[in-house]
């Protein structure tokens, strides 16, 4: 599949909308993070501090069901043939949804950790930014500033002050060719899929969670 062929392939604005729809509910994101904040130690710690603390335990969690969920699905590579065919009909897709719905209900998770009401549209959206620009600079792809930098913080309030959804569609466009690309790499035979989907999608919610959090401690100063 050239480049071209991939990006006609996907479509942003449908996979953000799947994505919409399986999406942790703003009520269960609070109740998890309210559930972490009444079981943490808040003696001689700053409420900064208790919530980088939560935080930790919110990318520790989704990174680990990543991990999990990414080594299930590459099993089709164990058959050789299979996850190939599987990758060339879009049923590969199914372990790109799966973690980016993940990486979705890490960020809407940690933007209630650091105290912003889920139940308002901008919320939302931001958590949306957040997972897919993560999951888009991990990937390597060219961007024009980092995400957790004071730029990058800036570049995301533009976007909510702007056309917020139109900008959304478009990471996820970005995200969706860069999960195609790594469908295919997970139907090599010989069980290499297992290893490369456990891994890179550990890896990849790692850093799309440090990157979040990184984003709302730098938004917090910059008020």
């Amino acid at each position: 599949m050239t480049k071209n062929s991939e990006e006609d392939a996907v479509d942003g604005g449908r996979l953000l909308k799947m994505m919409q729809a399986v999406a942790i509910s703003p009520d269960d994101a609070i109740a998890l993070v309210d559930g972490y904040r009444r079981g943490s130690s808040r003696e001689g710690m700053s409420e900064a501090a208790i919530n980088e603390a939560i935080a930790d335990r919110i990318v520790a969690r989704y990174a680990k069901m990543a991990g999990a969920v990414g080594g299930a699905s590459g099993l089709v590579g164990l058959v050789p043939g299979l996850g190939i065919v599987v990758a060339a009909t879009g049923g590969a897709m199914a372990d790109a949804a799966a973690s980016m719905k993940l990486q979705v209900d890490m960020c809407m998770c940690l933007a209630a950790a650091y105290g912003y009401d889920l139940h308002n549209e901008d919320a939302r959206q931001l958590a949306f930014l957040l997972a897919a620009g993560g999951a888009i600079e991990k990937a390597g792809e060219q961007a024009a500033v980092k995400l957790a930098s004071e730029a990058g913080v800036r570049m995301v309030r533009q976007y909510l002050k702007g056309a917020v959804l139109q900008a959304v569609k478009e990471f996820f466009k970005k995200l969706g060719i860069v999960f195609t690309r790594k469908a295919l790499e997970k139907a090599l035979p010989f069980g290499i899929g297992v290893v490369i989907g456990g891994s890179f999608n550990y890896a990849l919610t790692r850093y799309v969670g440090a990157t979040a959090k990184s984003w709302f401690i730098i938004d917090a100063s910059l008020d």
